[in-house]
């Protein structure tokens, strides 16, 4: 299963919401310091979902350097972000972090502290997110 799965099909109608999620998504990605190519072909898939519109590689270019653009650490961006995603969306937004710190077969310590901030700032209590996590891995395997 892709980990574009991990997310519910339709679109985020909350474009607030959508960004959110999709820049939680993308430092994830970048925590290690690499965009492969993995990475960025289940990014494209999730932007083609959380928007519900096809996403050309000029798409994700420009979320990339609009997400790049905020300056901001990691951990500091997820903490700020995280509170502000509905419940609805914050574990499914986890599974998805979790996918794809997985989908370049490349664990790295950056990606695991990283995630501890992401279960804290999402409101996860370890419990659930070492569940979501499963569910995450599940899909890779």
């Amino acid at each position: 299963m892709p980990i574009v799965d991990l997310f519910p099909p339709g679109p985020i109608g909350d474009g607030l919401h959508a960004d959110a999620l999709l820049e939680l998504a993308y430092l994830m990605t970048a925590a290690d310091g690499k965009f492969t190519d993995e990475e960025r072909r289940a990014f494209t898939q999730l932007v083609t979902r959380v928007l519900g519109v096809p996403a050309g590689e000029a798409d994700v270019d420009a979320l990339i350097k609009r997400f790049k653009r905020n300056g901001d650490k990691a951990e500091d961006r997820v903490r700020a972000l995280g509170p502000t995603l509905p419940m609805e969306l914050r574990e499914a937004a986890f599974k998805i972090a979790i996918g794809l710190a997985l989908v370049d077969n490349d664990a790295a310590a950056a990606e695991d502290a990283l995630m501890h901030v992401f279960f804290e700032a999402l409101g996860l209590d370890a419990k659930r997110a070492e569940e979501l996590a499963v569910e995450a891995r599940a899909v890779g395997a």
